[in-house]
């Protein structure tokens, strides 16, 4: 099932988070570019899908990194980086760049973008001819694993979360909204 899934920020600005299968990615500083060089007033930013822990873990990371931004107390000067920096959970840029950020390989990434939703349609049209799918952010028992074993969990700690859905995403999102202390 293919479906963006926009997220409201504030009053005129959204994200759209959109999976997309098998990418193969030469140069991912080049890749990078050329997203953001089909709409220059989004901010645009890709991730390693294998890192998120689902659609609810990335709106909690988007609207934390959004939140602080507007109070002026993000890790980083650029939103898109910021982003980076929560998925991984590490405020070291370099170090979440490594970890979360793009391969010279073929992959799955998470694709966020942000900007004015009339914006938002038009880039969506752009990326049309690759492979969109919910499937790469979504989370399922083997990305869970992978996931609670890069990031050191329990899992009593996973059972003891207090969530309805995806207590993955909740510990993550927390941790990342907590990297300062």
């Amino acid at each position: 099932m293919k479906r963006l899934r926009l997220i409201k920020l504030s009053d005129n600005i959204s994200s759209l988070i959109i999976g997309i299968k098998r990418v193969r990615i030469e140069d991912p500083k080049q890749f990078l570019k050329g997203l953001k060089d089909k709409q220059p007033s989004l901010t645009v930013q890709a991730l390693d899908a294998r890192f998120v822990a689902g659609f609810e873990h990335l709106k909690m990371v988007l609207q934390q990194s959004w939140m602080a931004f507007d109070r002026e107390a993000s890790y980083s000067e650029k939103l898109d980086l910021e982003i980076i920096v929560r998925v991984a959970c590490d405020s070291q840029i370099t170090r979440a760049l490594r970890t979360v950020g793009l391969k010279s390989e073929v992959m799955d990434i998470a694709l966020v973008v942000i900007g004015e939703p009339r914006t938002l349609k038009l880039f969506a049209e752009v990326i049309k001819g690759l492979e969109i799918s919910d499937d790469v952010i979504k989370l399922n028992p083997e990305k869970e694993s992978f996931l609670i074993k890069h990031h050191n969990i329990s899992n009593k700690f996973v059972e003891a979360t207090i969530a309805d859905k995806n207590k993955l995403a909740m510990i993550l999102a927390e941790r990342a909204n907590l990297l300062r202390i």
